[in-house]
């Protein structure tokens, strides 16, 4: 009877024993087929985490080309805007030039035909008998007639043979090869830029053509046109005296007035045939360039300035200012900083249209 019960019992747990093995095996098999399957979702997330990876280095690596071409873009933009500030630029000293000289060639070509009209039809006296008038009233009357005729003459020819010259090759300084050749100093500037580089500038411009080869032969048709005026005022007074000579009265008038007149003409050319005369370098203003080296492209003005310079400008400044206080006085000075100038703030007052206009 006990061993019977002692193998029920046994047989019992040889069973449960047997059912929970199984039922563990089950859950084992169950939990490996789950780690395979989350092992092969791991690869497939992987595989697709390396696709994105791949994805995303190539859409840096052509961000990274964008931003080098659109560098490039920005160099040639800039490039061809200042090679159009110094097309207008050139535009205008052409139009400049040939008004200058278009004006001056029309008043000469005016006052030499005055003259010569009134060479012609100027009659005094009877040419059949002798004149009243004063030999030497007459001689300098033709001798300046024929100085105002030549001068002015020789000026209107000049400023129109001037004028003819720069209308005809002005713009062959801002034609498709000079735009090219300075389109690539450009670029080949920026590309290779170190600090204290010279911004390339065109080869080839109307101003030092100017300079080099018409600022001479104009300011001599400007002085022939100066000299002829007070010698055409001379002319017409040695006319009414031998027009009018027997009236002394009506000849001290007209001498009077023509006197008053070339004390005119002498305060409006002191006034602004100087300024006339002037060469080009002495009509320039203020530039940066001129006393500051620069520190970028030829496009730099938004740069910053180099704060080491002015950190070293301001140190030796305050030594040199302590020095000074401690050798020269023994009243306290209190050393202030110098006021930092910022150069290239832009100018609140410029007006594109006035400087257009000048």
């Amino acid at each position: 009877m006990a061993a019977d019960a002692s193998d029920a019992a046994t047989a019992f747990l040889t069973a449960l024993d047997t059912s929970l093995a199984r039922a563990w095996r089950e859950e084992d098999r169950q939990w490996r087929r789950e780690d395979r399957q989350w092992r092969k979702e791991d690869l497939e997330f992987r595989g697709e985490e390396r696709d994105w990876w791949h994805l995303e280095h190539m859409h840096r690596e052509e961000s990274r080309k964008w931003r080098r071409q659109d560098v490039e873009q920005r160099v040639l933009e800039n490039a061809r805007w200042v090679w159009g500030r110094y097309t207008e630029k050139n535009r205008r000293d052409v139009e400049e030039k040939g008004e200058q000289l278009r004006a001056t060639s029309n008043l000469a070509a005016l006052i030499s035909g005055f003259a010569v009209v009134a060479l012609v039809e100027f009659q005094f006296s009877d040419p059949t008998s002798t004149p009243d008038q004063s030999e030497i009233l007459i001689v300098a009357y033709a001798a300046t007639t024929a100085i105002t005729v030549v001068m002015m003459l020789n000026s209107m020819v000049l400023c129109s043979f001037m004028l003819s010259n720069i209308l005809r090759n002005g713009k062959s300084y801002v034609s498709e090869d000079e735009e090219a050749e300075f389109l690539f100093a450009c670029r080949k500037f920026a590309l290779s830029y170190k600090p204290g580089d010279t911004p390339p500038m065109p080869r080839r411009s109307f101003e030092r053509h100017w300079e080099t080869r018409c600022e001479s032969d104009w300011r001599k048709a400007f002085r022939m046109f100066t000299y002829g005026v007070p010698m055409f005022v001379a002319n017409l007074t040695l006319s009414a005296w031998l027009k009018f000579w027997y009236s002394t009265v009506t000849c001290s008038v007209v001498t009077g007035i023509s006197i008053l007149g070339v004390a005119l003409w002498y305060r409006t050319q002191s006034t602004w045939g100087w300024h006339l005369l002037k060469k080009s370098d002495q009509n320039v203003g203020f530039s940066k360039s001129r006393f500051f080296p620069p520190e970028g492209l030829p496009f730099d003005w938004h740069a910053r300035p180099r704060h080491a310079q002015s950190k070293t400008n301001h140190a030796s400044s305050s030594v040199r200012a302590y020095n000074h206080n401690k050798n020269s006085s023994t009243e306290d000075v209190v050393l202030s900083p110098p006021a930092s100038v910022d150069f290239r703030a832009p100018v609140q007052d410029v007006n594109p249209k006035n400087d257009a206009e000048l």
